[in-house]
């Protein structure tokens, strides 16, 4: 579910888990393509200039 972009929270609530953590410990394998998708996103955003007073 996590690979097909179900939010954690959604996932873990339907796969019965009493918190997202249990859902996120037992299926973080799954997320590592994940981050590594974020990663090629972030690259490919070019990085503007930072609003002051930020």
């Amino acid at each position: 579910m996590l690979s097909r972009g179900v939010h954690p929270k959604v996932a873990s609530e339907i796969l019965g888990h009493a918190t997202v953590a249990i859902t996120l410990d037992l299926y973080s394998h799954v997320t590592e393509s994940m981050q590594t998708e974020a990663a090629k996103l972030m690259d490919e955003t070019p990085a503007g200039p930072v609003p002051s007073g930020a």
